[in-house]
């Protein structure tokens, strides 16, 4: 049989990961040798370009989202205001707290929702004027929000701009016409003040 060396931080490595698959897959006695641990790597690898795509896939699904899509996710992010921002903000915000694949995956579990939504209302005509009810309704439908709330969380995203006001600055280039300063001294650029803002929550 070939042999493969490796360097001891692979074997530590390796071992723990064997501990990992007898702790979920051995009831009682048994025993996961090295080569079930390296044939469990081998079954579970994904290609670079696989995974490549599978990444790509997810960063299409937010950047095609939509403000209504955005405020579905936004409701269950306690970090994240669902009105009185831009979409753009909101979809920052988003990304910064959930992350990539988490962020996608809520957005994508949200459309399977809505389409079952849509299917059920399509088989039941006498349905149609209790749904029209509920949308009137819709707690997450800005154009009923109360303007003095809107304006309140409106106000506190200005106010982040004030508050670090010596956190950021204008900057000389014209296409990313803002630069914030970042905790461990380096600097960002940024083309408007949303991306200022975006900047500033995320660090500050």
């Amino acid at each position: 049989m070939p042999t493969v060396t490796i360097t001891d931080a692979q074997l530590a490595a390796l071992e723990d990961i064997q501990g990992d698959l007898e702790a979920a897959y051995i009831d009682t006695y048994g025993h996961i040798r090295p080569q079930d641990a390296m044939q469990y790597l081998l079954d579970t690898y994904t290609p670079p370009a696989e995974q490549h795509q599978t990444d790509t896939n997810a960063y299409e699904i937010i950047a095609e989202a939509e403000f209504p899509q955005l405020q579905r996710v936004a409701a269950d992010v306690d970090e994240v205001p669902g009105s009185g921002i831009e979409s753009a903000t909101m979809r920052g915000m988003l990304l910064t707290t959930l992350g990539v694949d988490e962020f996608a995956a809520r957005l994508q579990n949200h459309a399977t929702a809505d389409g079952e939504t849509e299917s059920d209302d399509e088989s039941g005509g006498a349905h149609e004027e209790t749904t029209d009810s509920a949308a009137e309704s819709d707690p997450e439908d800005t154009s009923s929000e109360p303007a003095g709330e809107s304006d309140s969380i409106l106000s506190a995203a200005n106010q982040l701009l004030e508050t670090h006001s010596k956190k950021w600055r204008e900057a000389s280039g014209s296409e990313e016409p803002y630069e914030v300063e970042l905790p461990d001294g380096t600097a960002v650029a940024a083309r408007t003040k949303d991306d200022v803002r975006q900047l500033l929550f995320k660090h500050y």
